[in-house]
C-alpha cells in the first residue's frame, strides 16, 4: 500500500473517531509501528492533524494542561525512562539547578551523591530532604499551589546571582520549537536559569511537541540537550540541539496503558 493511500485512510478513521492510537493502525494497515509513526508525523506537519503519546487527535481536540499532581501520575513509565536517560549528566560536586516537572522530579528521586542543588519545587524540597550528601536550597516566594512551586521577584534576583553547571528543565510544551510554559512567575524563573547555566538538558515527554503554555521562556535553539521518548524529525534537525531519545519500549508499554 502506497503512503497516499494509508494517509487517506488515517484521516478518515480520524474524522470518524476523533483520536487514533498508533497501536491500532498499525493492525488496520498491516504496517510497522515505525511506518505508522511516520504517517502520523507527516500529518502533523501538514497539519491536519497533532501528535499525543501514542496517539493521533484533531487539532481542534488539543489538550488542556493538566496540574501537577494529575500529570505526576501520567505517562510514568516514560519519565522514569527519561530520568535515567538525564542521569548520567550529574557528577560528584554538581552545582545544579532542578525544575518544577514532573520529570525532573523523578530525576531527583533516582539522584545520589554529593551536589548543591537549587530548586523552586516544593516535589523536590521533599525528595531531597532525605538524602545525604545534597546541599539543597530552596527558592521561596509566593506559593502557586496549580504547579507547586514558589517564585517572586526576590527568587528572581537570587538566580541571577547564582551560576549552574546544568539547569534541568521541564517543558509545559514544545509547539513549533517554542519552550512554553503555564505561569507567568515559572517562566520568569526559566528565563534566568537559561542565561545562567553552563548546560541546559530539557526533559520531556513526546506530547509536549503539541502542546503549548501561555508563557514563552525561548527556543529549543537555546538548549544543549533534549532528553524525551520519541522527538519529531524536524526538531532532531535544530542546529546545536543534541536530542536523546530513550527506550521506545517504555513509551510503548505506558501508553497501551492509558
Amino acid at each position: 500500500m502506497y503512503q497516499e493511500e494509508r494517509l487517506s485512510i488515517i484521516m478518515k478513521e480520524l474524522k470518524d473517531k476523533g483520536r487514533l492510537t498508533a497501536k491500532e493502525m498499525t493492525a488496520a494497515l498491516e504496517v510497522s509501528r515505525d511506518t505508522v509513526r511516520r504517517d502520523f508525523n507527516l500529518l502533523e506537519d501538514q497539519g491536519v492533524a497533532h501528535r499525543t503519546h501514542g496517539g493521533l487527535i484533531l487539532p481542534k481536540q488539543m489538550p488542556v494542561i493538566a496540574p501537577y499532581q494529575r500529570r505526576s501520575k501520567q505517562s510514568t513509565q516514560a519519565k522514569r525512562a527519561i530520568a535515567q536517560g538525564a542521569k548520567k549528566f550529574l557528577q560528584k560536586g554538581g552545582f545544579y539547578f532542578f525544575d518544577v516537572s514532573t520529570v525532573v522530579s523523578q530525576l531527583a528521586q533516582i539522584s545520589e551523591g554529593s551536589m548543591t542543588v537549587y530548586s523552586h519545587s516544593l516535589d523536590n524540597a521533599l525528595i531531597f530532604s532525605d538524602k545525604e550528601g545534597v546541599d539543597f536550597n530552596l527558592l521561596g516566594g509566593k506559593y502557586y499551589s496549580k504547579n507547586r512551586f514558589f517564585s517572586n521577584l526576590d527568587t528572581l534576583k537570587q538566580l541571577d546571582q547564582l551560576y549552574f553547571d546544568v539547569a534541568f528543565i521541564g517543558a509545559a510544551g514544545l509547539k513549533s520549537g517554542k519552550i512554553s510554559y503555564d505561569d507567568q512567575a515559572d517562566c520568569q524563573v526559566k528565563e534566568v536559569v537559561i542565561n545562567n547555566s553552563h548546560t541546559i538538558v530539557l526533559l520531556a515527554e513526546a506530547e509536549k511537541f503539541q502542546q503549548s503554555g501561555h508563557y514563552q521562556a525561548g527556543n529549543l535553539e537555546e538548549i544543549d540537550y533534549l532528553i524525551t521518548t520519541q522527538a519529531p524529525e524536524a526538531i532532531k534537525k535544530i542546529d546545536g540541539l543534541e536530542v536523546i531519545e530513550t527506550d521506545r519500549k517504555e513509551e510503548d508499554h505506558d501508553a497501551s496503558s492509558d
